[in-house]
C-alpha cells in the first residue's frame, strides 16, 4: 500500500492512466522521484485525495487559483478540501470520492458535510456570499431525495450558496 500520498500528490501532478491501471504522480521540482502507482496499490480512503487532485487540476485547467487544503492538512482541512478563485469569485469545494460498488451519501453523511462547511464557512463570511460546492464523480452518489436536501439548505441566512457539481474521473 502506498504511504503518505497526500503528501506527494501535494507536491506534484495527477496523471491517470486508464489503460494501464496506473496512477502517475509527476514531481514540480525535476530533480525529485517520479512516483507510479497500480490502482490496487492505493487504498480506499486514498482514493479520496487522489480524486481531490484531479478536481483541482481541472479548475486549475480553467484558469482558476487552487488551494489544497485536504492534500495539506489532510482530515485536519476543517471540512473543506479546496478553495478556488479567479478573478473576483471563490468557491469552497468539499470532494466526495466513492467507487461504483459503494453506497450513495446518507443523509447523515450530507448533514455533516453541512455542518462542517458551516462551520469553516462561518469564518470566512466578510459581507459577501460565499459558494460552498459538493463535489462527486456522478449525482449518481446522492439520491435524488438527499440531492433535493442539500440544496434546500441554499442561501442559509443569505450567506451562501450551495451546489452541487459532478466531476468523473477516469479509471
Amino acid at each position: 500500500m502506498v504511504k503518505h500520498i497526500a503528501s506527494i500528490l501535494s507536491k506534484g501532478r495527477l496523471e491517470i492512466d486508464c489503460k494501464n491501471c496506473v496512477v502517475n504522480i509527476i514531481p514540480e521540482v525535476t530533480n525529485s522521484i517520479r512516483h507510479c502507482y497500480s490502482y490496487s496499490e492505493i487504498n480506499f480512503d486514498d482514493w479520496g485525495y487522489v480524486y481531490e487532485k484531479y478536481v483541482g487540476q481541472k479548475f486549475e485547467e480553467e484558469g482558476y487559483q487552487v488551494e489544497y487544503l485536504g492534500l495539506k492538512n489532510g482530515f485536519g482541512d476543517g471540512g473543506m478540501d479546496i478553495i478556488i478563485s479567479k478573478n473576483d469569485f471563490k468557491a469552497y469545494i468539499q470532494c466526495k470520492y466513492s467507487s461504483k460498488s459503494k453506497t450513495c451519501l446518507g443523509k447523515q453523511k450530507i448533514e455533516w458535510i453541512l455542518y462542517k462547511a458551516s462551520s469553516f464557512l462561518s469564518k470566512q463570511y466578510k459581507d459577501q456570499k460565499l459558494n460552498f460546492w459538493l463535489v462527486v464523480p456522478t449525482l449518481q452518489l446522492i439520491k435524488k431525495d438527499l440531492q433535493e436536501y442539500f440544496l434546500s439548505k441554499n442561501n442559509f441566512q443569505d450567506m451562501v450558496k450551495l451546489e452541487l457539481k459532478a466531476i468523473p474521473m477516469p479509471l
